[in-house]
């Protein structure tokens, strides 16, 4: 095992073919821990103070909940059928889980971690967020190819916005003021204005769009390009195309490290994640993980 710095955040990177998450090291970029979880690993959340990890287990329709602190599986909830999608209320009082092919999402209580229901709100629901303040969970449907809205406290729909086909990769701007939505089919991605729900612009870039990160200063996007092996800069405030970034086959989803200046890509098709530096616009690594990687968290 690779000594992990005291300082420095792992990256949890979830092997969908593996049934496992790998930890990294960011200071080293080196493998640290792999952890087993349930069939078909596919998305993972991390809890706003860092202690707990909870991972979607798609094949076994339930989510696994980690201890950071010991990298050790603690227990596991029974959601419904193709668990994807996760995260943390800020309070971390509650888990929303979106179950794919059951059509619903469930709400998971942390206290005792028992599934207080599940919430029909869409057709394929896939990637979700929980907006900054703790009172919305923005929700990707990609079969019925909307976006949902859900009042966090009663797990109630209270809106339905519609999206160019197939949106899947869900991320918010600081503040939570716009969340981007990656579309898989159409290629566009979407931004909804979350104040008032209402779509603010859309643009047409790459293909096959998985998954779409912000930069710190939320002047930038990340957005994977499945079917191209490489990332699309995007210009926020320019809404343009800013630059490629080549990186592994078949990637997925994205994410920063700490401080902005790199990010991480999981590549389903190399079974790697790919390291890449934004201000030279280039792969700097590429790091062996399990098979078939998709989701990731930092923290």
């Amino acid at each position: 095992m690779v000594e992990r710095s005291p300082t420095a955040p792992r990256a949890y990177v979830v092997g969908g073919g593996s049934d496992c998450v790998t930890v990294i090291d960011t200071s080293s970029h080196e493998v640290s821990a792999t952890v087993r979880v349930g069939a078909e690993p596919m998305l993972a959340a991390l809890s706003p103070d860092g202690a707990t990890l909870v991972v979607s287990n798609r094949d076994s329709m339930d989510v696994t909940v980690i201890d950071t602190a010991r990298l050790e599986p603690v227990r596991t909830v029974r959601v419904e059928d193709g668990a994807a999608g996760c995260a943390f209320t800020p309070d971390e009082g509650r888990v929303f889980v979106a179950n794919e092919y059951a059509h619903t999402v469930s709400l998971i209580d942390t206290a005792d971690w028992r599934v207080v229901r599940h919430v029909h709100i869409g057709e394929g629901p896939c990637d979700l967020r929980v907006l900054p303040g703790g009172k919305y969970v923005v929700v990707t449907n990609e079969e019925s190819h909307d976006v949902a809205v859900l009042d966090a406290a009663t797990g109630v729909k209270v809106r339905s916005i519609p999206a160019p086909s197939g949106p899947l990769g869900l991320a918010l701007t600081p503040g939570g003021k716009v969340a981007l939505v990656a579309c898989f089919i159409s290629n566009h991605l979407y931004a909804i204005e979350t104040a008032q729900w209402r779509v603010w612009w859309k643009m047409e870039v790459g293909s096959c769009h998985v998954g779409v990160c912000v930069t710190p200063d939320g002047r930038e996007a990340l957005v994977t390009n499945s079917d191209q092996d490489h990332l699309s800069v995007i210009d926020l405030v320019g809404r343009k195309e800013n630059g490629r970034i080549q990186v592994g086959p078949n990637p997925a989803y994205v994410q920063l490290l700490p401080g902005g200046r790199q990010a991480y890509v999981t590549n389903r098709g190399a079974d790697s994640v790919s390291l890449v530096d934004l201000a030279t616009r280039r792969e700097v690594r590429r790091i062996p993980v399990g098979a078939s990687p998709l989701g990731m968290c930092v923290g």
